[in-house]
């Protein structure tokens, strides 16, 4: 009896051990998101501090249940940073100026907000263009679709819309539409020749381990740049979005985010399978920055926001430094249309930035993914696999919350969405996208009438 007391007294003990350890890394990702989405969206976007609360970290901080109530998050304006704080679990983010917010970020940039851009208020729209838009910023049954901005570009047209307090000046988060921003940054850097991403990967950066048969992580020397933009690394890497996965301890505990994907190790030879990875996107970023002549938010600036005309990108690093190539990047949807306008004219070759060839590869179906849902940083529309209906050379970067930027290059066609839709609501955009396909011939003769 005694025995069996002992054995159950050690069971519960064990289980106990097992929920507190789940329970804090819970707590972790539930702290970590809050202080650094409360920080960008305040000092990044200058949105007011109880919208964000409202709308972006209540809804998604509801998994924490009927103990929500303990969660703690504020934003210190004079010190430029947010905390939060959760069942004696704490997480800080830090506003560092042009680079943004970073999580467990120690030193404070400063404090001054980046001024956003004095743009123009968005015109009203043409009657033929109201019931579609209306019908994109309408709340389905039970509500939660939250969209903020919405544009339709055509012909050099441009009609838009907006929710309050969001505005053309805004900056707003892409999340993974910034994989599709480094893509076009390692193309743009691949075509000047300052970075061949066909080598191996081990051998763009000093000091990346590879493969060993005595110790788990490391790089399979095979891997290239390319297979990490093509989601085919190979890498154990988990997409999910629990307490203790791969992509949470990346984004939410590790101060050198890409050191993570390097950690878990090869699961297969790269090229052999699509496995949408957050940790390829972070690794390919930290390769590519080993190829920049100056800090990176540095050359952004030079090489792509003066270039293209942009008021305002802002792509956060992880707290050493390496620009969060996975999820981290903030343009207002006026810029998110100019970096579409960027994708559409090379894909027509008519962009002096991005070369067609690059361009063509990276919309281009892998075969690592029989369904054809995925290239080099986009995201397509194979045989109508993403939309149905619409034409099959349709690509798009596409993110957390229902971020669009949906590009059709037969039809000359660029369409943003950006919001803060909650899980499992329809952000509405396939809808959206077959009304406006139907209102092209309109569309066109509006554009052909504005023309000089």
């Amino acid at each position: 009896m005694k025995y069996l007391r002992l054995v159950l007294v050690l069971f519960f003990v064990a289980v106990l051990a097992a929920v507190v350890l789940y329970g804090r890394g819970a707590f972790r990702v539930a702290v970590g998101y809050s202080a650094k989405q409360l920080c960008s969206g305040v000092f990044v976007a200058g949105l007011p501090e109880s919208f964000v609360l409202d709308n972006d970290i209540g809804p998604r901080m509801a998994l924490l249940g009927p103990a929500r109530g303990a969660l703690r998050v504020e934003a210190d304006h004079s010190r430029g940073l947010a905390r939060a704080s959760f069942l004696g679990v704490s997480a800080q983010a830090v506003y560092r100026g042009a680079e943004g917010c970073a999580l467990h970020g120690t030193t404070l940039g400063d404090s001054d907000l980046v001024p956003l851009a004095d743009t123009p208020e968005a015109d009203e729209l043409p009657t033929i263009l109201t019931d579609a838009f209306e019908n994109a910023f309408a709340e389905p049954a039970g509500g939660g679709r939250n969209t903020l901005a919405l544009i339709v570009a055509h012909g050099g047209q441009r009609w838009e819309q907006y929710r309050e307090p969001v505005t053309p000046a805004t900056p707003m988060q892409g999340w993974s539409m910034n994989k599709s921003l480094m893509a076009t940054w390692v193309g743009m850097q691949a075509q000047r020749g300052a970075l061949d991403p066909t080598r191996p990967a081990v051998s763009l950066a000093p000091g990346l381990p590879e493969t060993s048969p005595t110790s788990r992580g490391g790089l399979d020397p095979r891997l290239t740049l390319l297979h990490l933009l093509q989601m085919e690394s190979g890498l154990e890497f988990e997409e999910k979005y629990g307490p203790a996965s791969d992509v949470t301890r990346m984004l939410y505990d590790a101060r050198a985010m890409w050191t993570v994907p390097v950690e878990v190790g090869m699961a297969v030879a790269p090229g052999q399978r699509f496995a949408y990875s957050s940790g390829d996107t972070v690794l390919a970023s930290y390769l590519w920055q080993q190829s920049l002549d100056r800090p990176y938010s540095d050359w952004i600036r030079d090489e792509f926001t003066r270039p293209l005309g942009l008021t305002a990108l802002v792509a956060e690093a992880d707290a050493s430094g390496v620009q969060v190539g996975s999820s981290y990047a903030y343009l207002t949807a006026r810029d998110w249309l100019r970096v579409g306008q960027l994708w559409l004219d090379a894909w027509h070759g008519r962009s002096p930035l991005l070369s067609q060839e690059w361009l063509r590869a990276s919309v281009r179906a892998r075969d690592s993914d029989p369904r054809g849902r995925y290239g080099r940083g986009f995201w397509l529309n194979t045989k109508g696999v993403a939309f149905d209906g619409l034409p099959h050379n349709l690509f798009y970067a596409s993110g957390n919350s229902g971020q669009y930027v949906v590009v059709i290059p037969e039809w000359e066609l660029v369409v943003v969405r950006l919001g803060l839709t909650q899980p499992g609501v329809d952000s509405g955009t396939a809808e959206f996208l077959h009304r406006i396909a139907a209102l092209r011939p309109q569309l066109a003769a509006m554009a052909a009438e504005a023309a000089p």
